[in-house]
């Protein structure tokens, strides 16, 4: 897919929505005003709460704009959520782990022999492999 019609598949998200979408947006809605009913006790959430079931059965297609936010919303913030969670992850325990390993004396990549002298910090690997490291590779 090209970067072209990557962007259009992106644009024509926020232009449309199914009718399934439509009919999940006014379930949700319901879901939402029931929520606010047994926090608040007060009875119109649940007449409200019924008003839009019915809607949402009779025609869910109403629901269409609501969709469209609804759902825009949720795919904005699965983008960036997950940009934000990957970060902290990093942070938060690739990091630290790094920081111990170095602490430690570990060094895989032998970066402390690195233009130390003339010899080089590669690894030679003379290796022929055979059709039994191919089958199990670990």
């Amino acid at each position: 897919m090209s970067s072209l019609e990557h962007k259009r598949q992106k644009a024509s998200f926020w232009l449309s929505a199914t009718r399934d979408q439509a009919r999940d947006t006014g379930m949700a809605l319901v879901l939402v005003s029931l929520i606010v009913f047994f926090v608040t006790r007060e009875i119109r959430y649940v007449t409200i709460a019924a008003g839009l079931l019915l809607l949402d059965m009779i025609s869910p297609s109403l629901f269409k704009p609501a969709a469209k936010v609804w759902f825009g919303l949720s795919h904005v913030l699965g983008t960036v959520m997950s940009k934000v969670l990957l970060t902290l992850v990093f942070f938060l325990v690739l990091t630290p782990m790094g920081l111990m390993r170095g602490l430690l004396g570990k060094d895989p990549m032998r970066i402390g022999q690195f233009k130390k002298d003339t010899s080089s910090a590669f690894r030679v690997r003379d290796h022929a492999f055979t059709p039994a490291d191919i089958e199990q590779p670990f």
